[in-house]
């Protein structure tokens, strides 16, 4: 791990390993297994050099199924355990992400998004992945997602994908995109203290009669129970594991006072800094506008949404894909109207495009 006193010059890619080490400290052991995909490639690749000097595990798997279940299995043997990938891989880890939230394996899956659908545009960047993240896999499970919009703040989210991960015993997911993944900041490595083993859970290999199945089953002994109760109780459990601490889990940014503005642009992820470039631009002259920029996709801060539909006004929700959370923030405005400005891929909008939208809703609002 780099000297956490030092300013260097990272990647957000490289970011996720040190946000990693500094989750781990001296005494945790990291396991990284994954298979190499553009733009995701470079975790794996500072992973394999960093993690075997800390005592860690890099482990390069035969395809992207079983990396999700190599590390859910580390998951549940005490490791801080991670993968990454891109949208093809994505969709091939979703079965073993609900595996792992159902055995309640806490790990870390990097989601660094690009232009698709199939194997579309594995160089540049895309935000397609959003609503995948939340309802990918089959049936019903507890969600967290993190979005993060710079490479210290990749550092600062992969670093709290490890404490939600063990706290809630859940696969917790990261999604960046090419221009995050790849784009350089100096930053200086932060302090933070290491995330310890939680000594009351259960570690598989550490004792007798550790049972885990992906199977329906009882709460106590994990047992098999294939009935109507037995699939009730274990799923609203699992759910209500997230359910019960949203508000805290949740983060957002907002850049002016929402409350008060006519335009209120949603965004989150690489798309928000030309926002906030726009934002800017447009209250210089004497727009009432406001950003809200999503940190935790989901939990969605829904409260905050209703607190803000008091009154008449525009939501436009910027984002690189046709309106996928376009259609999340419509479930809670009912007074406002939501708008949407949308690229299928490749690249954000400019700041100046932005502003020109906004300045047709000022006027027209």
């Amino acid at each position: 791990m780099t000297d956490a006193k030092q300013r260097v010059l990272l990647t957000g890619n490289d970011a996720v390993v040190e946000g990693l080490c500094c989750a781990a400290g001296d005494k945790r052991r990291i396991v990284y297994a994954g298979y190499p995909i553009t733009p995701a490639s470079e975790i794996a690749t500072r992973a394999s050099v960093v993690l075997p000097k800390r005592g860690g595990a890099f482990i390069q798997m035969e395809d992207e199924i079983g990396s999700i279940q190599a590390v859910a299995g580390a998951g549940l043997a005490g490791a801080i355990a991670v993968t990454a990938t891109s949208g093809p891989g994505f969709s091939l880890m979703s079965e073993g992400l609900g595996f792992a939230a159902m055995v309640e394996s806490p790990l870390i899956c990097v989601n660094v998004q690009r232009g698709g659908p199939s194997t579309g545009m594995p160089t540049w960047m895309g935000q397609g992945d959003m609503m995948q993240a939340r309802w990918g896999t089959h049936g019903e499970r507890p969600v967290i997602v993190l979005v993060p919009n710079s490479v210290e703040e990749t550092l600062l989210l992969s670093y709290e994908a490890c404490m939600l991960s063990q706290k809630y015993l859940m696969p917790v997911v990261l999604m960046l995109d090419e221009i995050i993944g790849h784009m350089e900041e100096p930053i200086t490595v932060p302090d933070l203290p290491p995330i310890p083993l939680d000594q009351d859970v259960e570690i598989i290999g550490d004792g007798h009669r550790f049972h885990r199945t992906g199977l329906t089953h009882d709460l106590e002994n994990h047992l098999p129970r294939i009935n109507p109760q037995a699939e009730e109780d274990v799923v609203r459990y699992l759910l209500d594991k997230v359910k019960r601490d949203a508000k805290e889990i949740v983060k957002y940014e907002t850049y002016g006072n929402p409350a008060d503005a006519e335009v209120v642009v949603v965004c989150y992820g690489s798309e928000s800094r030309a926002v906030k470039a726009a934002i800017k631009q447009a209250r210089k002259k004497k727009f009432n506008v406001a950003m809200l920029r999503l940190i935790t996709a989901w939990p969605f801060p829904k409260d905050f949404f209703r607190k803000l539909d008091t009154k008449k006004r525009v939501y436009l929700v910027a984002e690189v894909n046709a309106g996928q959370m376009r259609i999340e923030v419509e479930r809670y405005i009912k007074k406002g109207t939501v708008r949407r400005l949308n690229l299928m891929g490749g690249r954000i909008h400019t700041p100046a495009e932005i502003l020109y939208a906004l300045k047709s809703l000022v006027t027209s609002h």
